[in-house]
């Protein structure tokens, strides 16, 4: 384990090394790590509320445990959905990955070094919910020393078996499926996994939800039998609950040793796993198929067009087939407006259904802000508008040497942006008129509304690209990774837009004519003046990237 623990040392020390970093970027982490301060504070607010309120109705009942029951249980979720992306990419996607082959090291203990960076982003989420929930639920109880023991031990245990489990189930896919023939192709499918795990485990927790009322009332009555309908599927966080919650019984210690056991008897499999066909999978990637080109065929495919066209479709080419930016553009922008359809058509009797049907009983100053507010978090966080230079890497500096105006390239970039968060839109609409049954005219002010904000979304997001790129990655994992620029964005549109929503709302517009006038003039103007800047910002940069 000693060769292990050294190449886990050195591949930490090659990702996350600011040996590398420019003065700029370094600023930018410590203004970014400023920001997130009273976000945090925010977050550690909302959750010590939260659990303060759920133990105040769940304690006289005996049924505290199921705070925790529920904590794990979505701590859990959350581990596999990001070890999906995190474990493809560190495992398989990355370029350094064949060269290790051929270094005198075991598999497992590649596998074990090329764990490192995946799993201490696990710790990062852990640490921002799971640690302060633990705490607040140690304050509400008054729980002793032996809590607090017991809680920082499983709290370091927790993401080892749900990684573990999503890192086995990726390396028979990878071992078994045929990507030598296929290799992007598979790649942007199992990139897919992500999106359909977080649909699927919803749709499998609500078709199980078909407990009556009747029963439910009676589990109230049963100490942990609410738990154990919760935990059903996640067996681990019943251990981790009961062990936290009778704490000095036999019961709670004996659930205790039996989750330690069973996270190093995970340990144990995955490294005997990977032993066995981490290689295998890795090797099937350098494979390829031979294609026969026929000039006749050709130029049957080659059609006139305006440059204009060709370069959106490089654009869109280039995010559809490469399996990164796919999935952290595609499938990223689309998950939240797809989530929605899905939690409501599971949910058919949910507090949302009625929701449109009683819009217009609302003030409409309130209908359309709520709305304009929505799209908003939907359409802040855009990685095709923040990566929009960046993606081009080291041939960005090609498109200096073409007889192309700079305008027609950012403004295919700018399109592509806008046409990501137009199909969010789309999904969107299809939820308000045929599920929540928005009226017509609601509905068309707010789409209106929210095609103006995608567009300074896709601006915002451009320039600040613009303004510092990644142009010198070797993997297209470190356009998103380690950046933190998509928080940039989102922090500004925030910033502005919610002093525009505080504004509007205190106000004395009342109709939602009037309120959606004036808003839509306040878009107007900010349009026409980050269009300006950004056209001042392409003069300058365009021919200066460095």
């Amino acid at each position: 384990m000693n060769k292990a623990w050294k190449l886990m040392r050195i591949m930490v020390k090659m990702q996350l090394s600011m040996a590398n970093k420019s003065t700029t970027e370094k600023v930018g982490y410590l203004l970014i790590g400023l920001m997130m301060i009273p976000f945090g504070l925010l977050v550690l607010f909302f959750i010590q509320g939260l659990i303060g309120s759920m133990y105040a109705a769940l304690e006289p009942l005996g049924n505290e445990s199921v705070i925790l029951g529920l904590l794990f249980v979505m701590m859990t979720f959350f581990y596999c959905f990001i070890s999906i992306g995190t474990v493809l990419s560190s495992f398989y996607f990355a370029e350094d990955v064949e060269s290790f082959i051929s270094l005198p090291f075991e598999p497992y203990q590649i596998l074990f070094g090329k764990s490192a960076v995946p799993f201490l982003s696990l710790y990062g989420l852990n640490s921002i919910l799971l640690l302060p929930s633990l705490i607040f639920y140690g304050i509400h109880s008054s729980s002793g020393m032996l809590y607090y023991l017991f809680a920082v031990l499983i709290w370091a245990l927790t993401p080892i078996i749900p990684f573990v489990l999503t890192a086995i189930i990726l390396m028979f896919i990878m071992r078994f499926a045929n990507i030598s023939k296929n290799k992007d192709r598979t790649k942007v499918l199992v990139g897919l996994m992500g999106f359909i795990f977080a649909i699927g485990i919803n749709v499998l927790l609500r078709l199980d939800a078909g407990t009556g009322n009747s029963d439910i009332s009676q589990m109230f009555t049963q100490q942990n039998a609410l738990l154990e309908l919760i935990t059903k599927f996640f067996p681990t966080a019943y251990f981790s609950s009961i062990a936290l919650t009778e704490i000095g019984s036999w019961t709670g210690l004996l659930y205790f040793l039996t989750f330690i056991c069973l996270s190093v008897a995970a340990i144990v499999l995955y490294l005997t796993v990977g032993q066995r066909f981490y290689f295998k999978g890795v090797l099937g990637l350098s494979g390829g198929r031979r294609k026969t080109f026929k000039e006749e065929k050709m130029q049957k495919q080659l059609k006139p067009q305006s440059v204009f066209v060709s370069l959106w479709k490089k654009e869109m080419r280039i995010i559809l087939r490469t399996p990164t930016f796919f999935t952290q553009i595609v499938v990223q922008s689309l998950f939240f407006p797809l989530f929605f359809i899905v939690l409501i058509i599971m949910d058919p009797n949910g507090p949302l259904t009625g929701w449109g049907s009683q819009l217009n009983e609302m003030e409409g100053k309130k209908v359309i802000l709520s709305m304009f507010g929505l799209t908003v978090v939907a359409l802040g966080i855009n990685p095709a508008s923040f990566s929009s230079i960046s993606r081009d890497g080291k041939s960005w500096f090609n498109h200096l040497y073409l007889p192309i105006p700079a305008s027609n390239i950012i403004l295919s970039k700018l399109l592509v942006s806008f046409f990501i968060n137009f199909l969010s839109l789309l999904l969107l609409s299809v939820a308000a008129l045929f599920v929540l049954k928005v009226p017509l005219m609601i509905w068309l002010v707010w789409f209106i509304i929210s095609l103006i904000t995608g567009w300074i979304a896709s601006m915002a997001g451009l320039m600040i690209d613009f303004y510092s790129p990644k142009l010198n990655w070797t993997d297209e994992r470190e356009v998103f990774k380690g950046r933190f620029i998509g928080i940039v964005p989102l922090a500004l549109e925030a910033t502005v837009f919610g002093v525009i929503i505080l504004i509007l709302w205190t106000s004395g517009l009342h109709g939602i004519w009037s309120t959606s006038a004036v808003l839509t003039g306040i878009l107007i103007i900010l349009t026409v003046l980050i269009q300006y800047f950004l056209t001042m910002m392409v003069k300058r940069k365009y021919y200066n990237i460095l």
